[in-house]
């Protein structure tokens, strides 16, 4: 029996896991083994037998094919590699220092309110997508940096295109951050 054939009894992928393999053949044990015939005649006990005895024997095909299997070791990333981490810290060093020349001289001067509620989620949106790389926090990044870039204009003052200069720069690197631990994570 070959271990595509013993695969299809245990209605199984031919290449399923250890765990998958003995999950099937105990679901599929318990429905054909003999001893639930109970009443029934010989020509069905024996027929459930040989049921049973080709299930076993696709079970233990299907363990030696796993256990002469070549193993090959992956690692699932669980972040951004570490080197990048310092990068990120670097461009959130940048973005407080935008965040400070706009509290002093940015759209609306020695407002802690523009900072809170405009510069913070922004920070903290770029960096959520920098380290897990998911969309939503990429679109999250791009919506409240559309939304800074309008305000700024709208309430220009030099002070405020300073930062607003300053600012973009972190976060566009750490949206290629982001990018590339999602390529890492695919």
């Amino acid at each position: 029996m070959t271990p595509e054939d013993a695969a299809a009894i245990l209605q199984l992928r031919p290449n399923a896991t250890a765990g998958d393999v003995e999950r099937a053949f105990r679901a599929r044990a318990r429905m054909l083994h003999p001893d639930r015939l109970t009443g029934a005649s010989e020509e069905q006990v024996a027929a459930a037998a040989e049921k049973f005895a080709r299930l076993t024997e696709a079970h233990e095909v299907m363990q030696h094919a796993i256990a002469d299997a070549p193993i090959i070791a992956t690692i699932e990333p669980d972040g951004p590699p570490p080197s990048a981490r310092w990068l990120i810290v670097g461009w959130l060093g940048v973005m407080l220092v935008a965040g400070v020349i706009s509290f002093f001289g940015g759209a609306i001067p020695y407002s802690t309110a523009d900072v809170v509620l405009r510069l913070l989620p922004l920070a903290a949106a770029a960096t959520a997508f920098a380290l897990t790389g998911r969309r939503v926090y990429y679109a999250a990044t791009v919506a409240l940096l559309a939304a800074s870039v309008l305000i700024t204009l709208a309430l220009a003052s030099f002070g405020s295109l300073v930062a607003l200069g300053l600012l973009l720069v972190p976060v566009v690197g750490l949206m290629v951050q982001g990018r590339k631990v999602a390529a890492y994570r695919a």
